[in-house]
This record gives C-alpha cells, structure tokens and sequence, in this order.
C-alpha cells in the first residue's frame, strides 16, 4: 500500500471535496533548484584561481584548436564542446548491474554551458537535476486532502535534498582544493582515505532523501497526472540502477545508470586490429583569424581557464611564453584514430515526458525559461539559467597522438633546452608525457626545420570532449 491512501478513491465522486482556490504556504527553498547558477559560478571561480598569475595569457588557440577538430573530425559546432584538462579513456567494464566510479562522473555530471568548457567531475549530475525537474512538475489533483499530503511531503523532500546537497557541496570543495585534473574523479577520491568522511555524510544525506523521495512519489501516483506519476515511478525504480564496482564505494547507494555504446577495451582492441575508426591530422597556425565561437551552439565565446601551452620541468608546470607570441608557430596534430562514442542515460530516464514538459506547468514560483511577465516569471527550470539545461550525448575520443610544432628561429633556440628538460607538455587539453625527459621518450628538436615532435605511448585513448544536448529536447 502507498503511504496515502485517499479515502476517496473514485474520480468524479459527486461528493469529493475540490480546491478551486489553493492557499499556497511558502516551503523551505530548495538550494539544488535556486543555486544551480551560483555553484557553476564558484567552479569558475575556483577555476580562475588557478589563472591568477596568468591574468594576459592569449586565449586565441583554444578558438583555433576548436575550429581545427571541428573541421577535421566531422564534428560539428552545432552540439561539440572541447574539454579540458583531458582524461584517458581507461574505464574499466564491470560485470552487468555494475559502473566504474570514473565512467560514472563523466556521463552524469552536467556539461558547463560553454563551447569549451572544463569538466569537473564533482558537478552537477543530469539525474538529480531530473529528479528534481520532476518535483516542479504540478501534479494534477482536485482533493484538498491530498493536495496538503503534497505540500507537506515535498516540504520535507526539499529539507532532506537540502542536506543531501549541502553534503555534495561540501564535499565537492574539499575536492577541489586537493586534486588537480580530476585524478582520481570526485566519486573515486570518495572511496578514498581523504574523502571517506565525506562519502558517509552524503550517503546518510542520500538515504534520507531517497526515502522522502519514495514518499512524495507514492503521493503523485494517485493524483490526475499519469504520465508524471509514471516518470516517477521509472526515475526511482531500482532496476534501472546500479552500484558502483569500487569496493571503497559499496555502502554508497545504487546511481542510476549511463549506457556507452562500446567499452574502451573494444574500441581499443578493434583499432588495434585495423577495424576501428580512421586516423587524423589536424592544426593551426598562430596566423590565423581568431575563431568566432558565436557559431558554435553555445552562441558566444566563454573565457578558457587554463593555459594551452605548457611544460613541465622539475616536477612543475611552467607557461611557454615563446609559443603563444611567436607568428610563425605552427602545430599539428596527428591521431591514429579517432571517434564519437554514443552516451545515453539508462530506462530511468523519461524523454517523451521530460519534451512535453517544454511550456510545464510547474509549481509555483517556477516557469520553463524564466521571464519578465506574470506568466514566466519564477526559476527557470530549463536553458543556462536554470537547473535541467544540457546532457552530454556522446564522448569524443583520439588514439595514440602525436605532435609537431614548427616555430621561428629565435622561439626555437630560446626554447630547445627546457624542451629537453621537460617531462610532460601540454598542448592545450592533451598532456603528453615524456617520463625521464623529452630524449628518453623520443622526442625530437630538430633545428634545420625549428620543429619539435613527440608522441604519445598510452595505449589509453584521450577524452577529446562531448557532444551535448539541451534538455528538455534532448533524446532518450
């Protein structure tokens, strides 16, 4: 039986009370709902933190970087954002009912609202801003009694995701200050010494919430609206979840589950045998115009927050200072393979609904976009302002890169010894490791032709960026 059971069960009964006029009370403010925009906004904060020093740093080869995978690879700036810093694609496939914590992160968490945008691991996942979508979705009854059952579950549903929320946040600040480039991911350093006090905060947060959750689903059920009630039911059905395959994670609840198309071992195994994707060769020239990103589908251009060139040389990352003013610099990049891996959320997740939810209605206080008029004014639930705005829909993958950097004469001899040096260089959001130095890894500066030249020898293949759709239309 249901939590509520109305003791009139028959719609239509002639004698059923009705609530023409609904008084509604003012409940507790939801902090997942009301500070989506101000918890994107702290990453980037926490994120120029580390620009600081950088302030004049020319941002003009990510645009051109972009424009070039844009052209090479079939990608299209209709829905591609380039990430940064780049992850391996080194996920591990766990038995059937199981995730890998890292493969988790990536296909839940949100995607900034950016063309290039840095992926931040311990963000916002698509299924809380669904469930929560979900809840501002009005249920449909004419029962006053169940109507203040509503009321006050989703008083009580709001207080406990206030603490589930207030938990991740926190949690997600410790995070930042103590990892670099999401190694280990959010929900990896979780099962970790230094965030295991943190997992048993949320998974306490979590319980709590999944049980108001149940509660106020329950309720839905019986109201006039069986399609949300539907999608409800389908959101939390335990069927649809899984358990993440990290034994540090097992007391963590079920999440709900990300499909991939292929598993990274696949992929890998069909490249190597020469059935896989076909390989690219793409670059740029510091000569070239700036790329306009108000033709990509995020409609501007968005400050990058991390420098494109840089070395590493006694154990820290310096700037390159030579290659971001030298206009002769060339680069090139050449990839054995490349690809799009399809992502799509699990049964839990309900599109038809979530489309004909374009124009709500929602509870009030909240509006599809947001406006100035009676009508849209509230949070928006949908677009850059509110809550449930992109999914990403694919993940962009390369294979065993390798790299050439022409430059001038002077770039060339003012930089040929600390290339020597280095151990690692990053070019943009690719990290090239060069472990023992640039001679011991095989790379080479050859001063007849300026150029410098390298390769990467992981047999992990490199996180590119996403393709991303924008909710409510996105497919599933």
């Amino acid at each position: 039986m249901s939590a509520y059971e109305p003791p009139y069960s028959h719609v239509g009964e002639a004698s059923a009370p009705t609530l023409e006029s609904p008084d509604e009370e003012v409940g507790p403010l939801s902090q997942f709902r009301h500070g989506a925009q101000d918890r994107r906004l702290l990453e980037l904060a926490r994120l120029d933190a580390g620009l600081a020093a950088n302030a004049d740093f020319d941002d003009k080869p990510w645009g051109l970087l972009y424009r070039a995978l844009v052209d090479s690879i079939g990608l299209s700036p209709d829905d591609f954002q380039l990430t940064y810093p780049s992850a391996p694609w080194d996920w591990p496939c766990p038995q059937q009912g199981f995730v890998h914590a890292a493969q988790y992160d990536f296909c839940a968490t949100a995607p900034q609202w950016s063309a290039i945008g840095a992926y931040v691991s311990s963000g916002d996942t698509v299924h809380q801003a669904y469930q929560q979508f979900l809840n501002t979705a009005l249920a449909q009854t004419d029962y006053r009694s169940l109507r203040q059952h509503l009321n006050d579950a989703d008083d009580a549903l709001t207080t406990a995701t206030n603490q589930y929320t207030l938990a991740t946040t926190s949690a997600a600040s410790a995070y930042a200050a103590q990892v670099e480039d999401n190694q280990p991911s959010f929900t990896q350093w979780l099962g970790g010494a230094r965030g295991h006090s943190h997992q048993a905060r949320i998974v306490a947060a979590q319980s709590a919430m999944n049980r108001a959750q149940a509660h106020y689903a329950a309720l839905v059920a019986q109201c006039q609206s069986p399609e949300l009630g539907q999608a409800q039911r389908r959101c939390g059905d335990e069927r649809f979840h899984v358990r993440f395959s990290d034994l540090n994670l097992i007391r963590m609840p079920k999440v709900p589950d990300w499909r991939l198309a292929q598993s990274s071992d696949e992929w890998v195994a069909q490249v190597e045998a020469g059935r896989g994707p076909a390989g690219v060769t793409l670059g740029f020239s510091n000569r070239e115009a700036p790329y306009d990103f108000a033709h990509t589908w995020a409609g501007r251009r968005g400050r990058i927050r991390q420098l494109f060139w840089q070395a590493r040389i006694n154990g820290r990352w310096e700037r390159i200072d030579e290659f971001e003013f030298d206009n002769k610099l060339e680069l090139s990049l050449d990839f054995q393979a490349v690809d799009t891996i399809a992502i799509r959320p699990g049964e839990w997740f309900d599109g038809e609904f979530a489309r004909s939810m374009i124009d709500g209605p929602f509870m009030p206080g909240y509006s599809a976009f947001g406006g100035d008029t009676v009508e849209t004014r509230g949070q928006p639930v949908f677009g850059e302002r509110g809550f449930f705005g992109l999914v990403k829909s694919g993940l962009c993958v390369g294979y065993r890169p390798s790299f050439a950097i022409r430059t001038s004469t002077s770039t060339f001899r003012r930089f040929v010894d600390p290339f020597k040096a280095a151990t690692a260089l990053r070019i943009g959001p690719f990290v090239f490791e060069a472990e023992g130095g640039s001679a011991a890894a095989g790379w080479h500066a050859d001063a007849a032709s300026q150029t410098f030249t390298g390769a990467s020898t992981s047999r992990s293949p490199l996180i590119l960026g996403a393709t991303v759709a924008e909710l409510p239309n996105a497919g599933g």
